[in-house]
């Protein structure tokens, strides 16, 4: 229950064997609208296992603790997920619609979401929305919509898969609007 007032951000705490506090990592409600992935940096790597808990935070103060999860053993994602496959851009006269499918390699993380930036020969611009973050990769293509482009110009898309490890290589699409 939120008090009558919207969640304004989760804190995440990392606690080792004895119980005490070894990691915090703060995070936004504007950030996460169904599910929250937070990563709490900053680990002992020999530390494990450890346990996190979660809490909420509004303009009533900050909630009960969650229960502890299971116990977790810290593990460092090195590996960086592959490029998107067969980008495809569809344009209209104001919009687009780019469509790919995702990388067969992940790296050592699951996906969390994709980086879209779109540019028109100027600097790139960052795709924002829900649909553009996904919790699991699959082989169904994936898509996004992008409004507000210019009649008769020339865009070009980047998509890049976003794990743990960090953003992944990009797969670029180039296609003109319609007049």
């Amino acid at each position: 229950m939120d008090g009558g007032s919207p969640v304004t951000g989760y804190t995440a705490r990392a606690y080792d064997a004895a119980g005490h506090q070894v990691g915090e990592q703060a995070v936004g409600a504007a950030e996460f609208k169904r599910r929250a992935i937070v990563r709490i940096g900053g680990l002992p790597a020999s530390a494990g296992p450890l346990t996190a808990t979660v809490t909420a935070s509004n303009a009533h103060g900050t909630s009960a603790p969650s229960l502890a999860s299971l116990p977790l053993t810290p593990t460092a994602v090195t590996a960086l997920p592959g490029a998107p496959t067969g980008p495809k851009l569809r344009t209209a006269s104001t919009a687009a619609t780019v469509a790919w499918t995702p990388p067969t390699a992940t790296g050592d993380a699951k996906v969390v979401g994709y980086r879209v930036t779109v540019s028109d020969g100027r600097a790139p611009i960052d795709v924002t929305g829900r649909d553009v973050l996904v919790g699991q990769p699959s082989a169904k293509g994936m898509f996004r919509v992008i409004g507000g482009l210019s009649p008769a110009t020339s865009y070009t898309v980047t998509i890049a898969t976003v794990t743990a490890a960090g953003t992944g290589p990009a797969a670029t699409v180039t296609a003109t609007t319609k007049a």
